[in-house]
């Protein structure tokens, strides 16, 4: 499973992040001994394996599948460790080490922990990189939630009902399935923080998250869906978190409901959320229902399938009953990958390809592109 990558833009930020880099730092200073081995997956510039190699570790490992790997190692020159830091370009799961590391460090969330193929990367380190009594960092992510007053917010989700008298419910209706990240102050939260779900890396194997939380509104207000964020849990007493209040760079994804809730001091709130890994991405839904002193129960269900329903036929092909047949874009990746087989040169494989599937491409560049592109992917 492919660990999450960021540009060099993206690593910029992270470490301008002082509520990240921080705690990430003690965590390391309080877990790193002298002769220590040291693990570093998805290092990106190799920060935290520099961090690490300047702490005493005798050994430092840093594996990331993108280039940056390099600017990794002028940066381990640059600071006068790289006799001590060794950078491997590839995902973890695909490397074995000489020897296990006392402590693994890693950082492949997004805004939320359930991203990619977070479990399943520090689930296989864990098995088969870490030694016995080793550490994770992080070794776990509590999930949070609180119903949030988000007006503006929740319209620039959910756009306008009716334009020049032509009613958009329905694109509204599909909207709302969707959730995205904002910055919210404590101030908005009609209810305290509560824990639904903890993702714990020292025990984890299943990528599926689900749990739930209820509230007491603490005030009267519009409830226009809810925050969700998490505090990480980097060793003991070590930590950070990324809800209402913080700047943490991840800041807090908003679940918004299906139309805005008034709510009066008491009224009750209960959400069941859920994400499931599938194909490579995560699904999401979120159930909540509203119990107010002043009018009915509401219930809603939500779920970001909602927000881009696959098509008749797409859902045909993935059916069981389906008999796939490959059409012409799988025919040239079929006949593409058939030729690596160690026997020709990516330059010939692209003239075989244009001859065989005349008018496809450009020319021989774009030709070699595509082909370069499976072999990036692919070869050995």
């Amino acid at each position: 499973m492919a660990e999450t990558t960021y540009s060099i833009v993206s690593y910029g930020r992270m470490l301008a992040d002082r509520t990240r880099l921080e705690p990430y730092a003690r965590a390391l200073e309080a877990l790193v001994r002298p002769g220590s081995v040291v693990l570093d997956i998805g290092t990106g510039t190799g920060f935290f394996a520099l961090l690490a190699a300047r702490l005493g570790a005798r050994k430092v490992y840093g594996i990331d599948p993108t280039d940056l790997i390099r600017t990794a190692r002028e940066l381990a020159a640059e600071n006068g460790v790289a006799d001590r830091v060794e950078f491997i370009q590839d995902v973890s799961t695909r490397v074995s080490l000489p020897e296990p590391a006392d402590v693994i460090v890693s950082d492949l969330r997004g805004i939320l922990p359930p991203l990619q193929g977070i479990v399943a990367t520090l689930a296989d380190a864990r098995a088969r990189l870490l030694a016995p009594g080793g550490a994770l960092v992080p070794r776990a992510d509590v999930l949070m939630a609180a119903p949030l007053e988000a007006a503006a917010l929740w319209e620039d989700v959910a756009g306008p009902g009716e334009v020049m008298g032509i009613t958009l419910r329905a694109a509204r209706r599909t909207a709302v399935n969707q959730w995205l990240r904002d910055v919210f102050e404590p101030g908005q939260m009609l209810g305290e923080a509560r824990e639904w779900a903890r993702m714990d890396y020292r025990t984890a194997t299943t990528p599926d998250v689900a749990g739930g939380a209820e509230w007491t509104a603490a005030r009267g207000g519009t409830a226009h869906g809810l925050g969700v964020w998490f505090r990480a849990e980097l060793a003991d007493g070590i930590g950070f978190d990324t809800g209402p209040g913080n700047t943490s760079i991840y800041q807090t994804a908003f679940f918004p409901f299906p139309e805005p809730v008034a709510l009066a001091a008491g009224d009750r709130v209960r959400a069941e959320l859920q994400a499931r890994l599938l194909g490579g991405e995560y699904l999401w839904s979120w159930n909540t229902t509203l119990e107010r002193a002043g009018g009915p129960p509401l219930s809603f269900r939500q779920s970001t399938f909602f927000a881009s329903p696959p098509s008749l036929d797409r859902l045909r092909k993935r059916a069981d009953a389906f008999v796939p047949r490959l059409g012409e874009d799988g025919r040239i990746a079929a006949f593409v990958l058939s030729r690596m087989d160690g026997g020709a040169t990516t330059g010939q494989i692209a003239r075989e390809v244009m001859e065989r599937f005349p008018g496809r491409f450009e020319g021989w560049e774009a030709a070699l592109a595509r082909v370069g592109t499976f072999s990036e992917q692919f070869a050995e």
